[in-house]
């Protein structure tokens, strides 16, 4: 765990201090400096690679098209998902699961969609005098810079130059961090060792729900810690980054959950691939189906977002596992009938219990995907439903 070194908050520390010694006019270089060095402790000559696709991007998108920026930069994410093993969200480190496989460099995923967000809306003209300084500190910001938030450039910006130094942001930023540990080193950490346990006696259906509800609750405790340790650390600053989380397992239907979960991944998906291919469909013969053009829409999306954690056949079942969800409530949502949707009972605690739990079946089932591969997984839900 990155985070709980003590070359991590070294490295705070300092960016503190500098951040607020410096002249105001110099923070987003103060960012820039620790945030490289940051990447050349952790990832040593990966600095290297991540430093040229932030300044090819800023090149490029002087002179050509965004697309051509953006093609650069999943093409150089689809290499190293492809040559190398997936990180799943647990790992959230640079990984090498076999010798024969090269490593992914740290955030990479994370970074890409950063980037892209950036090539998109410079080309939108809504960045102004974006310039390489700002663009360098967003990109290796390095809170974020393990497992996201996923962070909007001009936000980002606007944060960074609107930051006070406060015993109130230090005091709230502590506390932010230490629940982060809380969540990691003692609920997700001892969770994991329940799921190793009902992991390795699998022979009934009790073992493998144990295994798979573990499951469910030691991934969001520890990517909710990662995310609390960079909300915490960047609030040190006073610099405000995007929330992760928002109960999920408080949702009533899956489209909630993706409110909740991952906000940052989720509104990134929206923004950059629902919303524009489903303004393309619109504009193709699919125009008479508005329901085919949000199934295709959610299906894709989803797709592309299992591509984004791995290549691997397991995660891209579960994009597609979650994008036919999300189609299939759509749809259920388009044609209930609005007496029914009016109803007392449909309205009732009773009836938001229920649909809590049946969201939260629906989201553990998708996790095993997350847990093993999909020979194992088959087996396991096999376990789990006796089909």
């Amino acid at each position: 765990m990155i985070v709980s070194e003590v070359r991590f908050f070294f490295l705070i520390v300092m960016c503190w201090i500098t951040f607020f010694a410096v002249p105001h006019r110099f923070r987003s270089h103060a960012l820039a400096f620790w945030g490289v060095v940051f990447y050349a402790i952790f990832a040593k000559a990966f600095v290297v690679l991540v430093a040229g696709l932030v300044i090819a991007t800023y090149i490029i998108l002087s002179f050509s098209r965004p697309w051509t920026a953006v093609l650069l930069l999943i093409g150089t994410l689809f290499y190293f998902k492809l040559q190398g093993e997936a990180v799943t969200i647990a790992a959230l480190t640079i990984t090498q699961i076999a010798p024969e496989k090269i490593m992914i460099p740290l955030g990479l995923s994370f970074l890409t969609f950063e980037l892209i967000h950036f090539a998109i809306e410079r080309s939108r003209g809504r960045l102004g005098g974006a310039s390489l300084i700002d663009l360098i500190a967003f990109a290796f910001f390095f809170p974020c810079r393990i497992s996201g938030p996923i962070k909007r450039y001009p936000d980002f910006i606007a944060a960074v130059s609107q930051a006070e130094m406060s015993s109130e942001n230090v005091y709230r930023g502590i506390v932010r961090i230490l629940v982060g540990f809380f969540k990691k080193l003692v609920l997700a950490d001892t969770l994991g060792l329940i799921v190793s346990d009902a992991v390795s006696s699998l022979s009934d259906p009790i073992n493998a729900w144990t295994a798979v509800i573990a499951y469910s609750l030691q991934i969001y405790f520890d990517f909710s810690a990662y995310s609390d340790v960079a909300i915490g650390s960047a609030l040190l600053m006073g610099i405000r980054i995007p929330e992760n989380f928002s109960f999920p397992y408080l949702a009533k239907n899956i489209q909630d959950f993706w409110r909740r979960w991952h906000i940052s991944l989720s509104t990134w998906l929206r923004d950059y691939i629902f919303m524009g291919l489903g303004q393309r469909l619109f504009k193709t013969w699919l125009k008479a189906w508005p329901a085919l053009i949000a199934t295709v829409s959610y299906v894709v999306t989803f797709f592309i977002a299992g591509a984004w954690h791995g290549l691997a056949t397991n995660f891209l079942v579960w994009g597609l596992y979650h994008g036919i969800l999300l189609a299939g409530y759509h749809l259920y949502r388009s044609w209930l009938p609005v007496t029914v949707a009016t109803h007392p009972l449909y309205q009732s605690r009773a009836a938001s219990l229920t649909a809590m739990g049946i969201t939260f079946v629906l989201v553990s089932v998708g996790w095993v995907f997350f847990m093993t591969d999909l020979k194992e997984g088959a087996h396991l839900l096999h376990l789990m439903f006796g089909v």
